[in-house]
């Protein structure tokens, strides 16, 4: 359950990472760290996906300066002024009575075996002894058969399997890729025990069937709830709307919904100066520092932009990369937390930057990341996410 909001905190981000509105920026991502520890869905026993979920959506205003701000002075605002009762009200989720399994009953007492090889005549053992004989004879005579010699002109029968594509690798890992239906996203698809289930209204029979499924974190538009059945109608496209359960959906738009969806895959965290991605190998060397207090990810581009190599840093580590390609690299660094492999970016708080100048492998000895690094520009995070 989230946090009551207060005054000075209307949508309780705060209280979701169990800090003060007037916490320094140091302690918002301590605070994060903290909570991510334990509501991760990898963390067995205290692993929440909709917990993590709600700590990484209030992380990712809080961490970020301009949002913080402006997400104060609203708080402000609101609290000079009267509160005015909500215009919509936020589904109930009913909990789901299931109801126990019957006991098995337990047998009256235990079988009886009884052996009946006393009672096979004779004639009948006489006919297993031939057929044992037969299988032995046939066995023998296929054993002493002397192989065939193996022609050149014959083509094995096994067909050539292709490798996975990425996406279809990313399937088998992470499950089926969300979807974005017709409309502006408003809400998004929560991982649950159960599928959330897209239904149409038949005017026919007047009662709803099943569409499909939705894969989590999927985003769609919610028009209306719908009371009494607690479900929620949203756009399918230009023939008509679909509803969903409300328990399936969450409040967020596109970009929650992929932030989410990141975290949700984010996999194990990498180790300091681990290789993300590695194309080609020479007799380079470079030697990588992050002086940041948050993670890192840096890239070396070629000419053409693809990655030629990318390494994971951690707060105030280092990696020395032997072996590269000789040729001219375009440096790119991302800082951010919880790097998440399925996106191949951090699912909050992430800062892209390109640095201006271009290095040269053998010839430069070293890199070094901070925060503001000089002479680097912003780059959106679908640039940095390119491979």
């Amino acid at each position: 359950m989230p946090p009551p909001p207060t005054r000075l905190d209307p949508e309780g981000l705060y209280a979701r990472l169990g800090i003060e509105p007037v916490a320094t920026r140091a302690s918002v991502v301590s605070a994060f760290r903290a909570k991510a520890r334990l509501l991760h869905p990898d963390v067995p026993v205290t692993g929440n996906a909709q917990a993590f979920v709600a700590v990484k959506q209030a992380y990712d205003v809080l961490s970020n300066r301009d949002r913080r701000e402006a997400y104060d002075r609203k708080a402000r605002a609101m609290a000079e002024r009267p509160a005015l009762e909500p215009e919509v009200a936020a589904a109930v989720r009913r909990p789901v009575y299931h109801p126990p399994p019957p006991p098995s009953p337990a047998p009256s007492r235990a079988p009886m075996w009884r052996s009946r090889i006393s009672g096979v005549s004779v004639g009948v053992w006489a006919g297993l002894g031939a057929f044992l004989c037969l299988c032995l004879y046939e066995a023998g005579s296929h054993l002493m058969t002397p192989l065939p010699a193996n022609s050149a002109g014959i083509r094995p029968n096994a067909q050539s399997v292709e490798p996975l594509s990425p996406a279809a690798h990313r399937a088998v890992l992470y499950g089926p890729a969300p979807v974005r239906l017709a409309g502006t996203p408003n809400f998004y698809v929560v991982p649950a025990g159960t599928p959330a289930v897209l239904w149409r209204l038949d005017p026919e029979r007047n009662a709803l069937v099943p569409l499909g499924q939705l894969p989590p974190f999927s985003a769609v538009q919610a028009v209306r709830i719908v009371r009494q059945n607690g479900m929620l109608e949203v756009l399918v496209n230009e023939k008509g709307n679909g509803f969903i359960g409300a328990d399936h959906l969450t409040p967020g738009d596109a970009t929650a919904a992929r932030n989410a969806y990141c975290g949700y895959n984010s996999g194990p965290t990498p180790a300091d100066a681990e290789v993300l991605e590695r194309r080609g190998y020479g007799n380079g060397r470079l030697r990588i520092e992050n002086r940041a207090v948050q993670p890192a990810v840096m890239k070396l581009r070629d000419e053409t932009g693809a990655v030629v190599v990318a390494v994971f840093l951690g707060p105030g580590g280092h990696a020395d990369l032997d072996g590269l390609p000789e040729g001219i690299y375009r440096p790119e660094f991302a800082i951010g937390e919880l790097w998440s492999r399925a996106c191949n970016a951090f699912a909050a708080g992430m800062r892209a930057r390109r640095m201006q100048a271009s290095i040269r492998v053998p010839g430069s000895a070293r890199i070094v990341v901070t925060a503001d690094t000089e002479g680097a520009s912003e780059i959106s995070d679908q640039a940095f996410e390119m491979e």
